[in-house]
């Protein structure tokens, strides 16, 4: 990667890759955890393996609501230098090339494959023991010379923070910057300064790669944890002349019809039409939710506590509705081309378009989409293949907008 002179336009161009990583890292994270097995009759699970599935996929989720505060703490970081909220990225598969990580971005089911792409996202710049790396996951002295690592991404980013006149850098307007008294992301960071810059960086750093002291409680520690445990169930399975298969026969990158003539090279498409329609109307939910929370972030202070209602609006949806609603789809069939092997969402993002600024405006399109949302999947839970984890998800929505909906008017506060 050529580094340019620091200055706010390479700043802000760093910090909206940034954005691309940890929510595309987030999506993959998540997709893993929706394709591991949740029944001890799913492949004839032992009870060990279904109470370790079941402690995996906790801590997937767990690390993937940490990236979405990565992006969240990336946003602040963009607004304090007179930059905006963003959280657009390039739809999966993502190949080696479009980021300098030396790996390609995707959605696969949990196993070793995925497992060795995330501990090497979060490879930690203080790792130099090249010969466990080589053994553990095989990635070479080589790989790591050559990759731009998120922990590389963000050491240039405090460079750039720091090299660059900080009367002159944080130009943003404070009233922007969104806490933890906002948004339930109690770590996130008000950046106004330097020195408040270069905390939100330490945490996100420390959170995903760790520190020289401490390599476990993070997301590189959790991740090869993972991978040595996935190691000794599936030992101790072969020992029982058995094989152990964590995860669900998912296709890898799904996309829906209606964006396959505009998604990426690699996709694999959904043929279920039944499928298709659920994959879709996970993809706009979750549009919705990244609108509501970038809205946050944008709009500042609002009257009666709405900016406040909405974030934890957008979080629920993030945290109660798309889990089951992911999960899902990798419950349901892919279609005739992939025989015996199931869906699971896209997180497809096409053509999308921020909310308006003015709070009764943004508010009517949020309450219209809910409405439009909630009838669409009413109708997709009343089909006889239709999931109990989907009916969850439909339910959980409801009651979000629900929530949202009985909040006090403009004109009462």
């Amino acid at each position: 990667m050529n580094t340019p002179v620091a200055s706010r336009s390479a700043l802000v161009s760093l910090l909206s890759e940034a954005c691309e990583l940890e929510h595309g890292l987030a999506c993959s994270y998540l997709y893993a955890a929706f394709t591991l097995k949740q029944s001890v009759y799913e492949e004839d699970l032992s009870w060990q393996e279904f109470q370790a599935l079941r402690i995996w996929a906790g801590q997937l989720y767990f690390i993937a609501s940490q990236e979405m505060m990565h992006l969240s703490q990336a946003w602040n970081l963009l607004t304090a230098i007179g930059g905006t909220p963003y959280y657009m990225r390039p739809n999966f598969p993502q190949n080696h090339k479009y980021y300098p990580l030396n790996l390609p971005l995707k959605l696969e089911p949990f196993g070793k494959k995925a497992l060795k792409r995330f501990t090497f996202y979060e490879l930690p710049s203080h790792v130099s023991d090249v010969e466990f790396l080589e053994k553990e996951f095989g990635i070479t002295l080589q790989d790591i010379e050559k990759a731009f690592t998120v922990g590389k991404l963000y050491t240039q980013i405090r460079e750039y923070f720091n090299a660059i006149d900080e009367d002159q850098l944080f130009i943003g307007d404070k009233s922007l910057q969104v806490g933890a008294d906002v948004c339930h992301f109690n770590e996130i960071v008000k950046v106004v300064d330097r020195a408040s810059a270069n905390r939100a960086i330490d945490m996100i750093m420390e959170q995903g790669e760790g520190s020289v002291k401490d390599q476990i409680d993070c997301h590189y520690g959790l991740f090869v944890r993972l991978d040595k445990e996935l190691d000794q169930l599936s030992a101790e399975a072969t020992t029982r002349g058995a094989e152990f298969k964590p995860a669900r026969t998912t296709i890898e990158n799904p996309i829906t019809t209606f964006d396959r003539s505009i998604g990426p090279h690699g996709a694999t498409c959904i043929q279920d039409p039944y499928t298709n329609d659920v994959a879709i109307l996970f993809d706009n939910i979750y549009s919705l939710m990244l609108r509501m929370l970038q809205y946050v972030f944008s709009s500042g202070p609002l009257p009666g506590d709405w900016q406040r209602r909405l974030a934890e609006a957008a979080i629920q949806i993030m945290a109660r509705a798309l889990k089951p609603l992911g999960e899902a789809l990798t419950l349901l069939p892919a279609g005739p081309g992939h025989p015996g092997m199931t869906a699971g969402p896209s997180f497809g993002l096409y053509r999308h378009v921020s909310l308006p600024n003015e709070l009764t405006a943004a508010r009517i399109l949020i309450n219209e989409r809910f409405a439009e949302l909630i009838a669409v999947g009413r109708a997709l839970c009343a089909h006889p293949n239709a999931p109990t984890q989907l009916v969850e998800g439909i339910d959980k929505i409801e009651s979000i907008a629900q929530k949202l909906l009985s909040t006090p008017k403009l004109s009462t506060v």
